[in-house]
């Protein structure tokens, strides 16, 4: 077993190594289309060569690389129970994906297999967190804490000015920053509310947390809020089913 979602149905390993062998499959059946049009291209090119009376050495033939896969399989389990505990918290706040959701071009720029699981499960937990945070937004302002939590993980990866401390960075952050730091820890807060209600154990070789609030960066996304599982682990059992 992967993770004990309660009410909401287990998650067993088999469910998450189908996500991930689909996206592997997906890849490599790319990679080889990709491998055999070059192959084609390459001869094709060769034959002109030869036909204009050029000798003309054939190349080695061109192989598919191996496919890599831009995630873990304890990222597949993360985006299970986030999508099950995000859709939860979208119900209760009346939240609901917009009809336009750009499921091609966004998989495209995360280069990941389109159509696939993952990448639905992925974008629309993008989509369902955005629009829970703006759900959540009060005037309540974040507490030091957090915004000591999203100062080190900006810090951390490149987000915060060479030499700036803290307290310089904190004083200039805007209203909307921090709104959405404390809408964050609002939803941070429902995220384990849910997790509580639904008895969430996970299968202790997989260690993640819910991203409540991230950044875009030249690296990824970088998660400056999360929600933890660390005390959520449960002794792991087989699938007999």
């Amino acid at each position: 077993m992967a993770a004990y979602m309660g009410s909401a149905g287990d998650i067993t390993e088999k469910q998450v190594d189908k996500v991930w062998t689909e996206a592997y499959d997906a890849l490599s059946k790319q990679a080889k289309a990709a491998a055999a049009e070059a192959e084609t291209a390459q001869r094709e090119t060769e034959k002109k060569r030869a036909d204009a009376g050029e000798k003309v050495t054939p190349a080695p033939t061109i192989t598919a690389e191996q496919a890599q896969v831009p995630f873990t399989r304890t990222e597949v389990l993360q985006a299970l129970v986030g999508h099950e505990i995000y859709g939860r918290l979208a119900a209760k706040h009346s939240v609901t994906l917009p009809a336009d959701v750009p499921y091609a071009e966004f998989a495209a720029q995360k280069k990941l297999p389109a159509d696939s699981t993952y990448a639905k499960l992925y974008i629309e937990n993008y989509y369902l967190r955005g629009l829970l945070t703006q759900s959540l937004v009060s005037a309540t302002a974040p507490t030091e804490e957090d915004m000591h939590l999203v100062y080190d993980q900006l810090g951390a990866n490149g987000g915060v000015e060479p030499g700036q401390d803290f307290a310089t960075w904190r004083a200039a952050q805007g209203q909307q920053n921090l709104q959405a730091v404390a809408a964050a820890a609002k939803l941070r807060e429902e995220v384990r509310a849910t997790a509580d209600e639904l008895q969430v154990k996970l299968n202790p070789r997989y260690a993640f947390d819910l991203t409540v609030l991230g950044v875009e960066s030249q690296a990824g996304t970088v998660d400056l809020l999360t929600a933890d599982f660390d005390d959520r682990w449960a002794v792991p059992v087989d699938d007999l089913s």
